[in-house]
């Protein structure tokens, strides 16, 4: 996918010190320091991705209608932007150093815009009838709801409101 056909967002020069450098061949810029900083780097990218926002991984996938590792590919393959923020904490054996945090703590975000005009390309893509069956299922929708309980969780509700009358 080139630049010219897809609406990657732009990122001002003033901005580049702040989010940092993208992995090579990829749009997924990296930035490392400490957690009184991110807070620089999140404005930063907010103030990027503009009015539309951005979400993380998961909620690229649900938004795109696609799997986590699906949004993974797209990053690494730089069909995406992707903004990542890893956390870092002084080294105990070398002076002045860095290293990453114990837990690997990081944030990342990726334009909602740029979702958008994915979700409408894969829209377009997919056959309509694989869409439907993968989305609708076998059409038997009996408790296949998150707002209905089970059967079992039903009767033992029916069960204590009959002993409290």
């Amino acid at each position: 996918m080139s630049d010219d056909s897809f609406p990657f967002v732009k990122i001002p020069k003033n901005f580049k010190e702040i989010i940092g450098v993208p992995d090579t061949g990829t749009r997924l810029y990296r930035a490392y320091g400490s957690e009184e900083d991110c807070r620089q780097w999140t404005d930063t990218v907010f103030e990027i991705c503009g009015n539309t926002g951005c979400v993380s991984p998961g909620g690229a996938a649900g938004y795109a209608k696609v799997s986590r590792p699906g949004v993974h590919k797209k990053l690494k393959s730089g069909g995406l932007t992707g903004f990542v923020y890893h956390i870092t904490q002084d080294s105990f054996l070398f002076k002045g150093k860095k290293k990453l945090s114990a837990n690997a703590f990081f944030y990342c975000y990726i334009p909602r815009s740029e979702l958008k005009a994915w979700a409408d390309e894969l829209d377009k893509k997919r056959d309509k009838t694989e869409l439907e069956k993968e989305v609708m299922g076998d059409g038997n929708y009996n408790d296949k709801y998150p707002n209905k309980p089970p059967k079992h969780l039903k009767k033992k509700l029916h069960d204590e409101q009959k002993k409290k009358l």
